[in-house]
């Protein structure tokens, strides 16, 4: 995919990164508005909470452009709504309320933004690192903790089936983390790969 010109490169940045959190913004009031427990519940799923990064991360960049260099922290934010997005389409639009306004633009929007963002700007910004897709599953262990432990012992039971245990046993939730985590490193090193290629080129 060829690089936008430097003169447009800028204007596309700043639309790509406002619609990015102008999206989970509206996805964010429509559940407000819309669900009969509002958001605050549903900040236990990973793909909320990635999504809420994702807004704090794109709006710090409008205010700090020189942080595109930091190429570990970027890759790290769009790989999260990116496998959010992919397990939800593939897995779960049978266990939600399926494709509404506020699922579209986390599920969908978010994540074709956040790729967007990731091929077409910040061109020879940061050097990829071998290891970062390593470092990148540190939250989602973070997260898996939190859905099994924390939660079973608050009386809650993990917010998605495969993660489960008395959905689906304790062995299908061992293979459900394992594939997990090698789609999140697979995902990783594609994206580094991309990266590299955009700034051997830029």
């Amino acid at each position: 995919m060829a690089p936008p010109a430097p003169a447009h490169r800028a204007g596309l940045r700043l639309t790509l990164r406002i619609a990015l959190v102008l999206a989970v913004a509206a996805a964010l009031l429509s559940v407000h508005l819309t669900s009969r427990y509002g958001v605050a519940w549903r900040l236990v799923t990973f793909t909320y909470q990635a999504n809420v990064l994702a807004a704090l991360y794109y709006a710090w960049t409008l205010l700090a452009p020189r942080s595109d260099e930091r190429t570990g922290l970027r890759g790290a934010v769009v790989l999260y709504v990116v496998v959010a997005g992919v397990v939800w389409n593939l897995l779960l639009t049978g266990h939600s309320m399926g494709y509404t306004p506020a699922n579209v633009l986390l599920h969908v929007v978010v994540p074709i933004l956040a790729l967007a963002d990731w091929l077409l700007i910040g061109r020879g910004a940061g050097v990829p690192r071998w290891w970062q897709p390593f470092a990148w599953l540190g939250y989602p262990a973070i997260y898996l903790v939190g859905a099994l432990v924390i939660l079973n012992r608050a009386g809650r039971r993990a917010p998605y089936y495969f993660l489960d245990p008395d959905s689906v046993g304790i062995g299908a939730v061992v293979g459900n983390v394992a594939l997990l985590a090698l789609g999140f490193l697979g995902l990783g090193y594609l994206l580094l790969a991309v990266a590299g290629r955009r700034s051997a080129n830029a």
